[in-house]
């Protein structure tokens, strides 16, 4: 006998907690282990980008991240005691800011939206072994009490570290190298008189690089002097604490305190760890009916918030590729497009904080830039599902692959209050999206129709559709917008009319992921079901 599910994660970090609260919602069957006996308490990862708390949006709990977490307002950064350089996040121009939120606390939030899904965590769990068949894996899981079962899936993803167990049976390459420094952390109160909300920097020159240090502190939730510090050892220092240990409070006050401003007092240490960087990437992302997410496929060094947003990115993308495929509506085909996808990604981000810990390291110096929010992520190029059958528009407007933008000013009729395009998108849907500026004869407005039927019959619940409309058009006498297939929006402001470049007639498909999938200069029911043929292989 064994069990059975759809989807089999291990590890219930964040982004395992995020890949099996997505799949529930969708209607999946899933089940979520891990080997600890319960969550963790401990401030690790710790920034959270604004593309990830439009993904919080898209499952309904970024209102709750916010609640929990502390807005990171600008970065200082102090030479020997002497201020050197600063920079302000922006207030305006994005969806949201940068978040300070402990690990724990965002652990806490997506296991509650998985409850609410009806899912829950096995602790206490630990995959031994699997094998994989034609159409199914047999995964050994071994429970705390040392008795195994096998639990018969589908899928299994791999969300189980940087020393993940699914990664190693697999027998795929973690590319890379460790960095030769040893970093200590602590998590603490720290009285001083500098301002909360911003993240600070602490450089401290010596005769010699080896004999230099950098400190950061960014503020945690919890008490308005809480904070998470962060610092490079000096070699003598680094000698005496071996990876992976627990300094006492004495010792962090002893190694800690002559590199922060005068007069500055710490106390109330919750937790306290010494660590090695690293920078390794998964040879492979998937292989067969398996895949690696998170730290099990990339680790990278911490400058700039990167790691647990891209691996929460990662699982956002696989996520509604495996309901469609647990649904009978996607072959390998698409299953295949995660690794092209999100691959390229993971290699970028741990190229791209290797260099920015080589500059912090070499200089120590802070610049929030806008990468960083990784709202430019975009697949265009690096995958065979996305397509333009458009001509004529310039490389600034967001193509296929490219995040869909933000428009605000949409009007619907008899509500009162204007909405955001992304209002009407996600959820685990593919969202048809239409543009009108001129229909005198109603032409477009039914092949529109047309084609959101068609839409509907391939996909099912996995669709939806929005008919975005100009202002001239929706004020016309012969329009007429009741239409229970789909929703009709009037473009008031224009700002989905800027953001997109759009043109009267065309058409986007916008994947549940929020990238386009698919732009056409004509709203066709043949052309746009031929295209999510090829997608769905």
């Amino acid at each position: 006998m064994f069990d059975s599910t759809d989807v089999l994660i291990a590890g219930a970090g964040p982004v395992g907690l995020m890949l099996a609260a997505e799949l529930r919602r969708d209607g999946v069957n899933v089940r979520i282990i891990d080997a600890h006996d319960e969550r963790a308490f401990f401030v690790k990862a710790l920034g959270v980008t604004a593309r990830t708390l439009e993904i919080f949006e898209d499952i309904g709990i970024a209102r709750d991240a916010i609640d929990a977490g502390v807005w990171l307002t600008g970065a200082d950064t102090y030479q020997d005691g002497a201020p050197a350089f600063s920079a302000e996040v922006p207030r305006a121009g994005l969806p949201y800011g940068a978040l300070s939120l402990a690990q724990f606390e965002t652990e806490r939030i997506l296991e509650a939206a998985l409850a609410r899904n009806g899912g829950h965590v096995e602790y206490g769990a630990t995959l031994i072994d699997f094998s994989e068949s034609a159409d199914a894996i047999d995964a050994c899981v071994q429970d705390a009490c040392g008795e195994s079962r096998t639990v018969r899936c589908r899928w299994l993803v791999g969300c189980d570290g940087a020393r993940s167990t699914v990664r190693r049976h697999l027998n795929v390459a973690f590319e890379g190298d460790q960095y030769p420094q040893t970093f200590m952390l602590a998590d603490v109160d720290v009285d001083w008189n500098l301002p909360r909300g911003r993240m600070y920097r602490f450089n401290v020159s010596g005769e010699d690089r080896a004999a230099s240090t950098t400190l950061a502190a960014l503020p945690v939730r919890g008490s308005v002097h809480r904070y998470r510090l962060s610092m490079v050892l000096l070699p003598d220092d680094a000698a005496r604490h071996a990876p992976n240990a627990t300094p006492a409070f004495d010792e962090i006050e002893r190694i800690m305190l002559p590199v922060l401003p005068k007069g500055t007092r710490l106390s109330s240490m919750r937790w306290s760890s010494v660590y090695r960087v690293s920078y390794r990437i998964a040879q492979q992302y998937s292989r067969g009916r398996v895949f690696l997410a998170g730290d099990a496929a990339h680790i990278h060094p911490p400058v700039g918030g990167q790691g647990m947003n891209t691996g929460l990115q990662d699982v956002h993308n696989l996520a509604w590729k495996l309901t469609l495929a647990s649904r009978g509506l996607a072959s390998q085909t698409l299953l295949d497009s995660y690794e092209a996808e999100r691959r390229p990604v993971g290699l970028d981000v741990v190229e791209s904080t290797s260099r920015a810990l080589n500059t912090v390291l070499a200089h120590g110096e802070i610049k929030p830039a806008m990468r960083e929010t990784q709202l430019l992520v975009s697949y265009r190029g690096s995958s065979s599902i996305v397509a333009d059958e458009t001509i004529d528009m310039t490389p600034e407007l967001p193509a296929p692959g490219d995040r869909a933008p933000q428009a605000g000013g949409l009007v619907e009729a008899f509500i009162g209050h204007a909405q955001r395009l992304h209002d009407h998108l996600g959820r685990g849907r593919h969202t048809l999206i239409g543009y009108i500026d001129d229909d005198a004869d109603g032409a477009r407005v039914a092949a529109f129709a047309a084609t959101v039927d068609a839409w509907r019959a391939a996909l099912g619940t996995a669709a939806s559709a929005v008919l975005i409309v100009s202002p001239d058009v929706a004020k016309a006498a012969s329009f007429v917008p009741a239409c229970e297939a789909y929703r009709t929006l009037s473009d008031e402001a224009r700002e989905f009319a800027d953001a997109f470049g759009a043109k009267n007639g065309m058409a986007w498909v916008v994947r549940p992921d929020g990238h386009i999938g698919c732009r056409s200069a004509r709203c066709s029911p043949d052309a746009l079901i031929a295209w999510l043929g090829r997608v769905l292989g």
